[in-house]
């Protein structure tokens, strides 16, 4: 295993490896997330399954990932990330294969089940774990190098798979989505991606487990995972529900794919605003600053459907979202260290993505209330504001200063 270089700087075979991962990343989102609700109102229609069966699938596979996250998380802190993520990109891009052809809803469940065994190895917690430990300087212009790459995943294969789907049918647009995941995906994780560099900490870390545990018993951490599972909530079911929601209120798919590629485009505004005024919203003022934005943009389009309102809501949603996404990649190691950084943030994803799986099916539930998907709006306005007062709360008394932690 090779170690830092003397200088302490960070090595060009670290940011090969960022721009790697900002790639796979960047299409694995797409093919793995955006596309399910793309497709629901397709496969409802040819299958005759209702919504809350098709979504209790999704909501299978963001489950399974909130558990082996944890696992996948506390292996990338002992193990070659090559394994892990080489294979589980294989075992998306076979999966997804097996999803253009189910016809039964047990086989459903089943591909979503793997898919969600996939989704804890190649998406966004493992990715920030396996960056974290490469850099040393600059993790943080890394982390947000990759989340500014991986906001284009929406913009890119929500249009994509909506019109793919218009030319083709689902089943063909799922198989071609596919492909493009195998081959994009697996042999870059298989060539570039290798062990990390020593660090002094790490050759000495002895008592890591230790710190985990003390992480995990501050009231600090469950602020900090409680923010950002609500947060996942409301995201999740945006994801999942916008194309439904919006061609129930009488627009296209074609428009509700470019609606949801929006937001996805939108997330480049909110990682621009984390770099360029990340001194202004340090601490306390980031959670609030994120989540009263989703606020804001779930109240815009519950009060105005017009195309020129999904348009804002996607923009200030998407804005919230890039925000969101570099938070849970930094927040965590700027509070609480990053030797253990893999278990930490395996744990606090597990939760994130535990809220995931329960939102396509909840929010499916919420929207059968009266007042439909006004109802669901409002509840989500409600999720965010509960989100900003925790974030708030998890940086009250915070023992260690960022800039140290970010090195």
């Amino acid at each position: 295993m090779s170690r830092w270089p003397r200088t302490g700087e960070d090595s060009a075979y670290a940011w090969l490896v960022a721009g790697t991962l900002a790639l796979t990343v960047t299409v694995s989102y797409g093919v793995l997330t955006y596309t399910f609700g793309i497709v629901l109102v397709p496969m409802q229609r040819e299958l005759g399954w209702s919504r809350l069966e098709l979504t209790g699938a999704f909501s299978l596979a963001l489950a399974i990932w909130a558990v082996a996250g944890v696992g996948v998380g506390i292996a990338l802190d002992r193990y070659n990330p090559r394994v892990l993520l080489a294979g589980g990109s294989a075992l998306a891009a076979g999966l997804v294969v097996a999803w253009s052809q189910v016809h039964d809803p047990v086989q459903l469940y089943l591909v979503f089940a793997g898919l969600g065994v996939a989704m804890a190895t190649v998406l966004y917690n493992s990715v920030f774990t396996v960056v974290t430990k490469w850099f040393r300087v600059r993790r943080r212009e890394a982390l947000t190098a990759i989340t500014l790459v991986g906001a284009f995943s929406s913009f890119i294969f929500s249009p994509l798979a909506g019109n793919l789907t218009v030319t083709f049918g689902w089943r063909d647009a799922i198989l071609i989505l596919a492909v493009v995941l195998a081959v994009v995906t697996i042999p870059l994780h298989a060539a570039i991606l290798r062990p990390p560099p020593v660090t002094a900490d790490r050759e000495s870390d002895s008592d890591g487990a230790g710190g985990v545990h003390t992480v995990i018993a501050s009231s600090r951490f469950w602020f900090l995972t409680a923010a950002l599972a609500l947060g996942s909530y409301t995201w999740s079911v945006m994801i999942v529900q916008l194309v439904p929601f919006l061609s129930d209120s009488g627009h296209s798919i074609q428009f509700g794919a470019l609606a949801a590629g929006v937001v996805g485009l939108g997330q480049l505004p909110g990682r621009l605003v984390f770099i360029l005024f990340g001194r202004v919203l340090r601490g306390r003022r980031l959670p609030v600053a994120t989540f009263g934005l989703a606020a804001v943009a779930l109240t815009i389009l519950g009060v105005n459907r017009s195309e020129a309102s999904v348009f804002m809501f996607a923009v200030i949603f998407g804005t919230s979202a890039g925000m969101m996404t570099l938070m849970s990649a930094s927040v965590p190691a700027e509070l609480f260290g990053r030797q253990a950084y893999g278990a930490v943030s395996g744990v606090i994803y597990g939760f994130s993505n535990g809220a995931r799986a329960v939102a396509p099916f909840a929010s499916s539930m919420v929207a059968l209330l009266p007042g439909g998907y006004a109802t669901l709006l409002d509840s989500l306005v409600a999720v965010s504001a509960v989100a900003a007062v925790l974030g708030f709360l998890a940086f009250s008394g915070r023992e260690r200063q960022p800039a140290r932690q970010l090195g």
